[in-house]
């Protein structure tokens, strides 16, 4: 599965101690499978924080989603 993160820098590790602790989900790393929506996101964080718009693409097992190390969230209809 094609998971998106879109964003206005650029990095090769996730580091969610740099995540903001107040989001709407909480502290973490927040992805989509809607190619569209992550652009978006990066261009508003480009346009609020400066930097160009980064879109990045990860290509995610979803056998994972059963990990104890993780706590997922799933929506089956995109959010606002």
């Amino acid at each position: 599965m094609k998971l998106y993160h879109g964003t206005n820098v650029d990095f090769d590790r996730i580091d969610v101690t740099k995540s903001k602790a107040y989001k709407d989900f909480g502290q973490g790393f927040y992805l989509t499978d809607i190619r569209t929506q992550a652009e978006d996101w990066a261009k508003k964080k480009a346009e609020i924080f400066g930097g160009m718009p980064v879109l990045q693409e990860y290509e995610f097992d979803e056998a994972t989603l059963s990990s104890p190390d993780l706590n997922v969230l799933v929506f089956d209809v995109p959010t606002e």
